[in-house]
């Protein structure tokens, strides 16, 4: 191997080589739904852990403090909301041998 050479990026919870990629991510920030898109990042494979670089990070936080305005947005989805308040059907209760992870 080449001493100039970047080692590879593993994952921090796996220990799987990274891939880049390009990702989005939805952001809550109070009532408010934001999705941000073409983020450069560094996925897993295996559990989908993304990784960010400073640069990244710094945009985000950027976009964050601005608010997510409107008028910068690419474009605009409507967002069905559900609940599963009233949804959740209960179960008899688990044996006492079941393993829970």
């Amino acid at each position: 191997m080449d001493s100039k050479e970047e080692p590879l990026a593993v994952c921090a919870r796996c220990s799987k080589r990274l891939q880049a990629m390009r990702v989005r991510t939805a952001i809550w920030q109070n009532e408010k739904l934001a999705v941000v898109e073409d983020i450069p990042a560094l996925v897993c494979p295996d559990c989908a852990e993304q990784y960010y670089d400073d640069d990244v990070s710094e945009a985000l936080r950027r976009l964050n403090e601005a608010g997510f305005p409107v008028e910068e947005a690419e474009r605009l989805v409507e967002v069905p909301i559900f609940s599963l308040q009233g949804r959740i059907r209960k179960r008899g209760p688990m044996p006492e041998d079941a393993h829970v992870d």
